[in-house]
């Protein structure tokens, strides 16, 4: 079975840049350009694993790894694996999205094989 990919970020470019990256490495890969739609995608669809932008207009990938968190327990599903890309650096974002169980947390502009690692080893 191939592994499946959200990727979620209001950056065009990101988007399209990790997309090619990952289509390359074989992965079967979505793309959301905010947290609703990415959202919406999820409770379309099973998804691998997640890589979302932390800071986007309107609902930040704090709040979309919330929401899906809660949605997962309550229809008993597995947690969903998030890794966060973002460009904005501080010390509460990693923290709190950690401890809502993010499994890792790449600062752009990210490393290609960084990311390409933290990917493989948090898929599902």
């Amino acid at each position: 079975m191939d592994k499946k990919i959200l990727v979620i970020d209001d950056d065009v470019l990101v988007l399209k840049t990790v997309k090619k990256l990952l289509d390359r490495e074989g992965y079967v890969v979505e793309i959301a350009k905010s947290a609703q739609e990415g959202l919406e995608k999820i409770m379309k669809q099973e998804f691998n694993l997640v890589v979302s932008d932390v800071r986007m207009p309107e609902k930040d990938g704090i709040e979309l790894i919330e929401q899906v968190r809660q949605i997962r327990k309550n229809e008993n599903k597995p947690h969903l694996p998030f890794v966060f890309i973002t460009g904005y650096a501080s010390e509460e974002a990693p923290i709190k999205a950690l401890k809502l169980g993010a499994k890792d947390y790449v600062l752009k502009p990210f490393d290609i094989d960084k990311l390409l690692e933290s990917v493989k080893n948090n898929l599902t």
